[in-house]
């Protein structure tokens, strides 16, 4: 009896026949499966091709020549690059990554999170000093760096804010001031007469344009009449062989040529007896004379009466020796990074920047000369 109760009542239920509902969803299920599936196949194929992408561009394009090299990087030769490379690989091995100030670690807490194994480096030392210079010479943006290494733009800004100082620290080393002894040896022919021989700095400023920054006191402090324009501002001195001997500090657009060179420690690198030529707008000849040395500018004031024959030929004497400092900012200004106008979260940057743009250029050849033809 129980038995065939059971039988009546599995017969009073059909559930072998197929509702007509789930049929469907299961068919749209099977096919979003399948959709899926050639989604992530895409995924990995774009992956794998961006990766080869990128490892072509690091290591091929970049130093498969002295050409390709002085392109992307500014460095002169590969020669050069591998050199500098050599020298700074040392210290980059207990190199501290920058995170940002929430992520900063006390000294006593340095060890043990160095001692914690974390995720491998995604590119090699080599790459990132590739990486931050590309940025300075080309002015490439973050995300562009990310698409072409093949990163995340967060790690772009990280390898940027870390590597900046590293190589603004070594950098600045290749700016100094030679003695008098190696300034003569090495002067041009133009400067090979009594009255020019004895100068040692051909100084000039140069302005930056910079994003127009939030702070009114900023805004007030950057503001440059001459430009237009928010700019940061810094002195620059060569000697007459065209040697990068000074670099500033950057100041506001608005501060003057005077007091920036009276107080960004230019003054404190002359000897007694140097010639220091400027243009007109530096009116410094006082302070020259408080460190026994010697100003040489264009003759004439602005308003004057017109200028006697030997005024105008000195002028063009002195103007045809200027031209030294205007292609000596002309070749740091081939550094795109300062070309055109920089972002304001790159602004607390702007020493190294301009100090590593020096310091590259000074492993050029000297720069080309000129005939006087006003003797």
């Amino acid at each position: 009896m129980e038995i065939n109760t059971a039988n009546q009542s599995h017969a009073d239920h059909e559930y072998s026949s197929a509702c007509l509902s789930c049929e469907e969803k299961s068919c749209t299920i099977a096919a979003l499966r399948k959709q899926i599936k050639a989604l992530q196949s895409d995924i990995i194929i774009q992956k794998k091709l961006s990766s080869t992408i990128s490892n072509n561009f690091r290591c091929e394009n970049v130093f498969k020549s002295d050409k390709s090299v002085r392109f992307y990087t500014g460095i002169p030769s590969v020669a050069s690059f591998n050199a500098m490379f050599l020298i700074i690989k040392p210290k980059v091995q207990t190199l501290r990554y920058w995170k940002g100030p929430k992520h900063f670690t006390c000294n006593i807490l340095k060890n043990k999170i160095s001692n914690k194994r974390g995720p491998k480096q995604k590119l090699s030392a080599k790459e990132e000093m590739t990486m931050v210079l590309m940025k300075l010479r080309l002015g490439l943006l973050n995300q562009d760096l990310a698409d072409r290494f093949g990163v995340s733009q967060s790690h772009v800004s990280c390898i940027f804010n870390t590597w900046i100082k590293v190589l603004s620290k070594f950098l600045i080393s290749l700016v100094f001031n030679p003695t008098k002894d190696i300034v003569q040896e090495n002067l041009p022919p133009t400067f090979r007469n009594k009255t020019y021989s004895s100068v040692r700095h051909i100084i000039d400023c140069s302005e930056v344009y910079l994003e127009t920054p939030h702070n009114l006191e900023m805004q007030s402090q950057t503001w440059s009449d001459y430009k237009h324009h928010h700019t940061g501002k810094f002195l620059l001195s060569i000697n007459p062989s065209g040697l990068i001997n000074f670099v500033s500090k950057c100041w506001g657009g608005r501060t003057s040529d005077k007091y920036i060179t009276n107080h960004c420690g230019f003054l404190d690198i002359l000897e007694p007896l140097d010639t220091v030529m400027a243009d007109r707008g530096f009116q410094i000849r006082d302070e020259l004379t408080l460190h026994q040395s010697y100003l040489l500018v264009p003759p004439g004031r602005r308003g004057a009466c017109q200028m006697s024959n030997q005024e105008v030929k000195k002028t063009k004497q002195i103007a045809n020796r200027r031209i030294y400092i205007e292609q000596a900012i002309r070749r740091v200004k081939c550094f795109r990074i300062l070309k055109h106008e920089l972002p304001i979260t790159l602004v607390p940057h702007l020493d190294d920047i301009v100090q590593i743009c020096c310091g590259i250029c000074n492993l050029y050849p000297p720069l080309p000369r000129y005939e006087d033809n006003n003797k």
